[in-house]
Formats: structure tokens, C-alpha cells, sequence
């Protein structure tokens, strides 16, 4: 069968392309925009998202005089604040000290450094350590007292009918206040009653004794130079206590 499709003429190539073109090149016209008409677009700013805006100047300011207030304020004070005395202002420390002196406990200072051995009642170990209770040591002259505990006391001594020969240490390392608790302590329990020691009673017969270092004798304690307190701040002198004496 002859074919009835005509020639193409040469040069002019594939006759559907020519039309895909003009096809294509439509398309684009139809969707180009002139840059005038874009340009809005661009220069419209993107916003926040709500609850991401920016905190405003006066907020951050706030804040920060917060801070700086609080920062201030607890390292002028942050001693104040503490149990501990040693960390308080030393102005509040020093009233707080004048204000409440903390007092010594005689029993307790009894029982950690004298119930040993002359036991929790003071009634001694035969034999061995003088009782207390009923001691007429104990009971007597306050110069005497005081004088065994800075200095100790060697040698025999008689204690309620019964000699005891030994060596009692001294206690100078306790402070005045501690020796006349301890010794008031002694001088009213057990049944005995005699008359309570001062801090400042002890402070004048350390001082007055100051360069002695050997321990007492009953002997020296009998004696009325051993006896009694120093003269007091007016010039007077302490006449020894009208108990008796451990001589008696």
C-alpha cells in the first residue's frame, strides 16, 4: 500500500517539537510575577510565635535588682542565720555571752574527776580514800578545802576516827569556777552542811599561792597561817571558818 503522508521538508525537523516548546514557554509567562509585585513579601518581618515574645527592657531590670538585692542582703546577714556563736556578728556574740554566763555543774565535775575514788555517795574506800561524807575536812575551813584541791594532800590525815595515808593529786588545772562548784558540791550533799565556795574566793588563794608547788600535810593545814582565805579587796583579812578544823 503506497504511503500517503506527505514529506517533510528538510531543515525543518521534528514537527511536534516546535509546539512543546511554545507549550512550555506559555506555562512560564503565565507564572512569572514582576519583582514589584514579590517585594512586599520580603519585607514583612516573621513574628513570634505566642509565648516566645521577647521579654520587655523593664522585666530584665526587675530581675536583676532581685538578684542583686537577695545576693546583698544574705551576705550582710548569712551569720545571723547560724546556731553556730563563732559565725554570729562579734557585737551579738559578746551580749549573748555577758548576757547568759553558762554556770558549771559541781556534780558533774564530781563524778568525772573525783567519784573514783571516793565514790558516787562519798563514803571513800576503807582503807584507802577518806569519805567525804561527814568529813570534817570537808566541812571546815574554806581556805583548807580549797588548799587540797590547787595543791593536793600527802601524807596521813585522820578523816571521821579513821587515818588515811596517801596522796590525793591537785587539781590547779580546773578553773576557779569548776574547784568552787566542785567544792560546794562536796560541802552540801551526803548530809553535810557547811557553807558554798566562790570563783572569786579561789581566784584570791590561787593568786596568794602562786609560787607553791609541793602538796599539803595535815601538819601545815592544822596550822592558822594555812588557814582561812587572803585579805580581801578592802584590806581586811579572812579569818578562818569557826567549823572545825581538820586538827580538831
Amino acid at each position: 500500500m503506497p504511503d500517503d503522508t506527505p514529506p517533510i521538508p528538510e531543515g525543518t525537523g521534528d514537527p511536534i517539537q516546535p509546539a512543546l516548546a511554545t507549550a512550555g514557554a506559555a506555562e512560564e509567562t503565565e507564572h512569572d510575577e514582576p519583582l514589584d509585585q514579590l517585594s512586599p513579601y520580603f519585607r514583612e518581618s516573621v513574628l513570634a510565635p505566642e509565648g516566645g515574645e521577647t521579654p520587655s527592657t523593664w522585666l530584665w531590670v526587675s530581675l536583676f535588682g532581685v538578684v542583686f538585692f537577695s545576693v546583698y542582703y544574705l551576705g550582710a546577714n548569712v551569720g545571723d542565720f547560724s546556731p553556730y556563736p563563732w559565725l554570729r556578728h562579734p557585737a551579738e556574740t559578746a551580749s549573748v555571752a555577758a548576757a547568759a554566763p553558762v554556770a558549771v555543774d559541781g556534780a558533774q565535775v564530781y563524778q568525772t574527776k573525783c567519784q573514783a575514788c571516793h565514790q558516787a555517795g562519798g563514803e571513800g574506800v576503807p582503807g584507802s580514800f577518806p569519805p567525804l561524807a561527814g568529813s570534817e575536812l570537808v566541812q571546815g575551813d574554806k581556805g583548807v578545802v580549797i588548799r587540797v584541791l590547787l595543791h593536793g594532800l600527802n601524807g596521813p590525815v585522820e578523816v571521821a576516827g579513821a587515818t588515811y595515808n596517801g596522796n590525793m593529786p591537785p587539781w590547779a588545772m580546773l578553773s576557779d569556777e569548776e574547784i568552787a562548784a566542785v567544792t560546794t558540791h562536796e560541802r552540801s550533799s551526803w548530809g553535810n552542811d557547811a557553807e558554798p565556795i566562790t570563783a572569786d574566793e579561789v581566784a584570791a588563794l590561787r593568786e596568794a599561792l602562786a609560787g607553791r608547788a609541793q602538796p599539803w600535810t595535815a601538819e601545815e593545814l592544822a596550822q592558822p597561817e594555812n588557814q582561812g582565805l587572803p585579805a580581801t579587796a578592802s584590806g581586811d583579812a579572812a579569818a578562818p571558818d569557826s567549823a572545825a578544823s581538820p586538827a580538831d
